[in-house]
């Protein structure tokens, strides 16, 4: 303690207050920030305190609450049954329209000429196919004989005839089988003839001798086992004068 009538130059060294230090921290009470939230907390760094020490944020908070907007406000689309809903706070929903079609592009000529060269080829090969199948399962069959003699022996002496049957078929492949039949004279062997694919003409000789003087007249006939039986015959001449 120092007397009135002391001044502190006259204190003692150890009795004088050492001077206040600007930098002290002074201890206050910490404001607290709001933020909406009740369980969220920000705590302000030390200083001086703003005017208001709290600050309330967030509908829950606001003093002043805003007024909700008028007017009816569509919040849902319709529904299956034809449901429709308003209500306030969400934009009405316009109706969605089909995106456009795209535009069609329009093909390279060489494309198209790939194109067409790809179906011509398609079509060429099932033709093909389908005639190569047409000739394997369909059977061959004899739709026609003609048995004729191209040259008689009209009045010639110990001549050899030729005797031949024209036999027209469907085209296709196979075997005939045939023999032939000569007037007061047993049957002959039975042969067989190969028919090739789209071959529609088939030709069986028959070479008949006649020896001898005098005149005669004969019948020849093909006998057509299969694939079809069929018969046809012709007349065969022979004079000889001697």
């Amino acid at each position: 303690m120092k007397r009135p009538e002391e001044s502190d130059d006259d204190l003692p060294p150890w009795t004088m207050q050492p001077p206040a230090d600007p930098w002290a921290t002074i201890n206050r009470p910490v404001p607290t920030v709001y933020l909406g939230n009740p369980d969220t907390t920000a705590v302000q760094p030390p200083g001086p305190p703003p005017a208001a020490s709290t600050v309330h944020l967030g509908g829950g908070a606001d003093p002043k609450p805003r007024p909700a907007p008028v007017g009816p406000t569509m919040i849902d689309a319709a529904p299956a049954g034809g449901e429709v809903r308003f209500g306030p706070g969400v934009p009405a929903a316009g109706p969605a329209w089909p995106a456009p079609a795209p535009a069609a592009r329009t093909r390279p000529p060489w494309r198209r000429l790939v194109s067409l060269l790809s179906s011509v080829l398609t079509f060429a090969l099932v033709v093909v196919v389908g005639l190569y199948l047409w000739q394997r399962l369909s059977p061959l069959e004899v739709q026609g004989v003609k048995v004729a003699v191209p040259r008689p022996a009209g009045n010639r002496c110990d001549v050899t005839v030729d005797v031949v049957a024209t036999v027209t078929t469907n085209g296709k492949s196979g075997a005939i089988r045939y023999q032939w039949f000569r007037s007061n004279e047993p049957p002959g062997a039975l042969l067989t003839e190969q028919v090739g694919s789209g071959q529609r003409t088939v030709t069986l000789t028959l070479k008949w001798t006649f020896d001898g003087v005098g005149t005669t007249n004969e019948t020849a006939t093909v006998n057509i086992v299969e694939p079809t039986p069929v018969k046809a015959g012709t007349k065969v001449a022979y004079r000889c004068r001697g």
